[in-house]
């Protein structure tokens, strides 16, 4: 079953080409939104779910899927930062739990819908952030 749902997914959660790193990751979020909200969506669900309670399928789950999409969207954070659009003491690990978080919590939670625009919204805030200096 991992690998029917890998095989089916990969392709739609493919990496945005064009555009600075910082528009492109906040294309990787609202892609990420719309894939769940998108027919797979449960299938995804269950899988996270049923994972859990297997150490090896877990290990598999983050290795095969989790892992490497989130190393795409911390290479964007990097190439953003190289590109100025960052600033360098970025905590690129806080920023992709950051945009990513709320879009998984309300899928497997149910209590507000995933969109496109809460994802676009969200990303926007959030790389807005980001990109201020701290305590200002």
């Amino acid at each position: 079953m991992l690998d029917a749902f890998l095989a089916r997914v990969k392709p739609a959660l493919a990496p945005p080409l064009e555009g600075s790193p910082l528009e492109r990751l906040h294309q990787s979020v609202v892609r990420g939104a719309e894939w769940l909200h998108s027919k797979d969506s449960p299938v995804a669900v269950r899988l996270i779910s049923d994972v859990q309670e297997d150490p090896v399928l877990r290990r598999l789950f983050l290795e095969r899927f989790y892992l490497p999409r989130r190393a795409m969207n911390l290479d964007l954070v990097q190439q953003a930062i190289a590109a100025g659009e960052l600033p360098r003491d970025t905590d690129a690990d806080l920023l992709i739990d950051a945009l990513t978080g709320p879009l998984y919590f309300r899928r497997i939670i149910g209590h507000a819908s995933v969109s496109e625009a809460f994802a676009s919204e969200l990303a926007s805030r959030v790389l807005q952030a980001f990109r201020r200096p701290v305590g200002l």
